[in-house]
């Protein structure tokens, strides 16, 4: 898959010009600067534009932007019409975008106003939630701004309230060119407000329901995945128990020694304590050690089988089991005073040094920001996408911070990731100065790069 290698982009927020250099063998790049120069713009920009998610750059306010690849592909746009303001006394031409793709897969290049196809569920739902009053099959009536404004400009004026998806795609599929490069590469954004979960419905009684923690939300998820697990498991080891007589009774005798067996066994032995650690089985007795002699004809073929049988049965657990570790090991190193304990019924939750248990809604803020950004970089995102990280240090100790990208690097050996992280703290930047990237020409106190660096 292509690796994203350069961002350049001109007139952010209408006066920054910016160009980050991502060389492909790099896991990580960070950008960091002064409020108010378009971090957090820059990462949203490079989401929506990777993404294929136009109904967000006709928001973000930018003249120009250029993505490149290593395998010479480019995707530029540029961007006309004027961005809407608060207070401006007459509506703005609502953008469009002129976008050209080049690389292997040919030259394309196409015009795309803010249109959007909405079900009418959703336009129902965009009534109750937003101070909008639908007049028309396709016109509204703004109460906060007191002007009629078409559902192209209900997009561009509200989209980014509600989740990418909400309203729908834009008319007219992408060209093949462009919905190739974003479907060969994945992308993941975290933002800064992760702690509570986005929620757009109203309760029963009709008044907005409260957003869920999303450290509540990821617990739950976590007990849906070893369910799914567990239902993998059940299915396979019904499939292969049913078969198991049969396939004892007619295979040849496998020409494998008893030491392959032993050890064999043993490994085994050894994955199956690792997932009782996680909850994914229940503890078992111990093993039936095998016998402390040369092992028959037939006991070689009856045990080879089972344990090809348990290989795959086993093998239901491991990714999940691979994630839960490392879960529980970036949570574990950081936490005080408590443990992570991982529940099949119950997801995760905790348990103090005296014995205490503690729900995930009962840490404190930097807690949740740990365990939000582990979680959802194991659990949430695709394996080889880019994932832009705005503000990883919010609410985390120093020493959390030096160690974050350490932890980062792990989970990009294990999921095959690349990130853009934007930063205040020269904590997270520690010693990866060569890949940082300054988005000022003088750097801010407590931001200038180490002497000895």
């Amino acid at each position: 898959m292509p690796q994203l290698t350069s961002v350049e982009v001109e007139g952010l927020l209408g006066r920054f010009d910016h160009e980050i250099q991502f060389d492909a063998d790099w896991d990580f790049v960070i950008v960091h600067g002064p409020n108010g120069i378009g971090k957090t713009k820059l990462l949203e920009l490079v989401y929506s534009l990777c993404g294929g998610r136009l109904h967000r750059v006709f928001r973000l306010p930018f003249d120009t932007a250029e993505l490149k690849y290593d395998d010479g592909t480019s995707l530029r746009v540029v961007k006309s019409g004027q961005q809407a303001l608060p207070g401006m006394e007459e509506a703005p031409d609502l953008p469009r975008l002129h976008i050209a793709v080049s690389g292997p897969l040919g030259d394309i290049e196409f015009d795309m106003g803010p249109e959007a196809t909405v079900p009418e569920s959703r336009l129902r739902m965009i009534e109750r939630e937003l101070p909008l009053d639908r007049i028309g099959p396709e016109l509204w009536y703004d109460f906060e701004l007191g002007d009629n404004i078409s559902l192209p400009e209900v997009v561009h004026r509200y989209g980014g309230m509600f989740p990418d998806d909400f309203f729908g795609r834009i008319r007219g599929s992408l060209p093949e060119q462009y919905q190739a490069l974003v479907d060969a590469n994945p992308v993941h954004l975290i933002e800064t407000q992760r702690l509570l979960a986005p929620r757009v419905d109203r309760s029963a009684q009709g008044r907005r329901a409260p957003s869920p923690m999303t450290v509540v939300r990821y617990s739950a998820d976590m007990k849906s995945r070893i369910s799914d697990a567990l239902a993998r498991n059940s299915t396979t080891t019904q499939r292969l128990d049913r078969s198991f007589p049969r396939r004892v009774m007619t295979a040849q005798d496998p020409e494998v020694t008893d030491e392959q067996i032993r050890d064999r066994y043993r490994e085994q032995g050894a994955l199956r304590d690792r997932l009782t650690a996680v909850s994914l089985i229940d503890a078992a007795e111990a093993d039936l050690p095998l016998p402390d002699r040369e092992l028959e004809a037939w006991e070689r073929r009856f045990l080879w089988i089972y344990l090809e049988d348990t290989d795959e049965k086993l093998a239901t657990f491991v990714p999940l089991l691979q994630r839960l570790q490392l879960f529980s090991e970036i949570v574990n190193a950081r936490f005080l005073f408590k443990d992570l304990r991982i529940d099949r019924e119950r997801g995760f939750h905790f348990v103090t040094d005296d014995l205490k248990e503690i729900g995930p809604a009962s840490l404190s803020s930097g807690e949740q920001h740990e365990l939000v950004l582990a979680y959802d970089l194991l659990f949430n995102v695709s394996s080889g996408s880019l994932v832009l990280i705005d503000e990883p240090e919010i609410s985390l100790h120093v020493s959390w911070q030096q160690e974050f990208l350490n932890d980062l690097t792990r989970v990009s050996e294990l999921q095959s990731l690349r990130f853009m992280i934007a930063t205040h703290s020269p904590q997270v930047i520690h010693k990866w100065w060569h890949r940082a990237k300054a988005l000022y020409d003088t750097p801010p106190h407590g931001l200038e790069r180490p002497t000895d660096a």
